[in-house]
Parts: structure tokens; C-alpha cells; sequence
């Protein structure tokens, strides 16, 4: 009897088990769905001729496969440019936002100060705060340091610049609030042991503390530098021409309405929908190769640092 009771427990566990990997196989691939569709559809469009888009027998395989589609969006984005400029733009914030956030962070960590609760709520605070309610006082502000200065920062990478070394940058209260719990983790004895090496607070960050952080900033470097390539509201803010690339591919279906093929006709709806999807993903390309090959260290990242802690 005993026997035949531990045999109907088990077969209920692996039917249990069975189920449970059954439906979570399920959701996963309902998820992957969700993310890869739009990716998988770009891709194919992108490769399709203009005159298959109105034709309901195709659908995932394209009868013509042609490059025209990227020669247009290139041109018309003037790709080259923009992504260097885009490309800079998004790598220098992100280096000035990874220093800011960690040093605030590790701020908040190590020492204790009067206010020291407040000042890190107003941090979080800015999690809260819609990026809208302060975007046009600091536009106002730049605006009136170039009027009294004669330096011109509008058009240029300077105010976003500032706004990530100055801790405001786009999500700077998040990963200050990741930094603090990394370093909250993090064993005082290291730092203790170089003070007893003759290391001041300074020399213990750079050669202890951010020694040992790599794994959270390569989290904080990697989503800061997502969030500044895909930032549209902010750049459309500061930038009214030499545009990042957010900006001019929003900007690439006015441009197409007006322009002309090789053939000296204007661009057709079929046309423009096939080079605006190549566009959108050669703005995807870029972001996409850099999770690709930070992919492993980024999910590694994620485990051991303070998203989990």
C-alpha cells in the first residue's frame, strides 16, 4: 500500500512538473513572439519591392529581393553622418552619467551625512517626475547662458552633455539607486584595507570600489547608452538641425514626400513604407550588435548585481 501511495506521488509530480514546463515553454514563446515580430517583419519588408506590398499573396517571402530599399535610407538619413554624430552623442553621456551615477551612488553607500535619507529621496524622486515638467526650464535656461555668453549650446551635444555629468541626465535617479545597492553590498574590509594602505576616500573609490563595480556599470553603460540612441523627446528639444538620428528618422517620411527616386518620379506609399521600415532598422542594427556581443556579460551582470539585490 505504502508502495503504491509513493508511486501516485510521483507520477503527480511528473505530471506536475510536465504541465508546469509546458506552460512556461508557452509564455515564453508568447513573449518571443511579441519581441522578434516586429524585428522579424522590418526585416522582411525591408528586402521586399515596393510593388509586393499591395500584393496579399505575399506575405513573408518576398518574389524580389532588392537592396534598393537600404541605398534610399541611407541617402535620405544621410546614415553615415548621423551615426557618427548620434554615436558620440549617446557614448559620451553615458560615460559622464556612468561616473556621475556611480560616484552619487557610492556617496550614498559609504558615508554618512546630515540630510543623507532626504537627498537620496530626492533622487528617487526623479525616477517619478515626468522628463516633460523640466525639460522646457532647462531649454530656457541654455537658451539664456548662450544669449548672455555668446556661446551657442543649442544644436550641440553640450546641454545633454551637462545634464549627465550634473546627475539629471535621462534615468540618473535609477541607476543611482543601482549603484547604492551595489555598493551597499560591497565588503567594507576592501575599502578598510586601503585606508590602511594610505588611500584617502577618493583613491579607495577609484582603485577599490570601481575596481570591483564592473558588473554594474557595464548594466548602467549598457541601458544609458540604449535609452540616449532611442531619446527622441530630449533631442527634439535641443536640436533643431545636424539631428541625432532618433530625430532624423522621425523626420524621414516628411523628407521622402517631397524627394525623388533615380527615376525622377516622387516615392509612392509602397515605396516610402518599404525605405521607412530599412530605416527603422538600421537604427535598430546598431543597438541590437552591441546586446549581441555584451549579451553574456549583461545577463551575468544582472544576476550579481543590485537589480537582484
Amino acid at each position: 500500500m505504502i508502495v503504491k501511495t509513493e508511486k501516485n506521488n510521483l507520477r503527480y509530480r511528473r505530471f506536475t512538473a510536465a504541465l508546469w514546463s509546458f506552460f512556461r515553454a508557452l509564455l515564453l514563446i508568447g513573449l518571443a513572439f511579441v519581441v522578434l515580430y516586429t524585428i522579424i517583419y522590418m526585416l522582411v519588408v525591408s528586402f521586399r519591392s515596393p510593388s509586393e506590398m499591395l500584393d496579399p499573396a505575399v506575405v513573408w517571402i518576398t518574389r524580389t529581393f532588392t537592396l534598393q530599399n537600404y541605398k534610399y535610407a541611407i541617402q535620405y538619413m544621410e546614415y553615415a553622418s548621423t551615426f557618427m554624430r548620434t554615436f558620440i552623442l549617446a557614448l559620451a553621456c553615458t560615460l559622464l552619467q556612468c561616473f556621475t551615477c556611480s560616484v552619487t551612488g557610492y556617496g550614498f553607500a559609504r558615508f554618512k551625512f546630515k540630510g543623507r535619507n532626504f537627498l537620496f529621496g530626492c533622487a528617487i524622486l526623479t525616477m517619478l517626475v515626468p522628463v516633460q515638467i523640466i525639460m522646457m526650464p532647462q531649454f530656457i535656461n541654455y537658451v539664456r547662458f548662450s544669449n548672455v555668453s555668446g556661446i551657442e549650446l543649442i544644436d550641440t551635444p553640450i546641454p545633454l552633455m551637462l545634464n549627465a555629468l550634473l546627475g539629471v541626465g535621462l534615468k540618473s535617479g535609477l541607476f543611482i539607486y543601482l549603484c547604492r545597492q551595489f555598493f551597499r553590498n560591497l565588503p567594507k574590509e576592501l575599502e578598510e584595507a586601503a585606508y590602511i594602505d594610505g588611500c584617502g576616500p577618493v583613491k579607495a573609490y577609484f582603485r577599490v570600489a570601481l575596481g570591483s563595480s564592473w558588473g554594474i556599470m557595464l548594466v548602467v553603460f549598457l541601458l544609458s547608452f540604449v535609452w540616449y540612441w532611442n531619446d527622441y523627446y530630449t533631442v527634439t528639444m535641443f536640436y533643431s538641425s545636424a539631428a541625432p538620428m532618433s530625430l532624423q528618422l522621425s523626420n524621414l517620411h516628411s523628407i521622402l514626400v517631397t524627394a525623388r527616386n533615380d527615376l525622377g518620379t516622387a516615392f509612392s506609399f509602397s515605396e516610402i513604407v518599404v525605405i521607412l521600415e530599412s530605416a527603422a532598422l538600421l537604427f535598430l542594427a546598431p543597438v541590437l550588435l552591441l546586446y549581441g556581443i555584451l549579451q553574456k556579460r549583461f545577463t551575468q551582470s544582472i544576476t550579481d548585481s543590485a537589480i537582484v539585490g
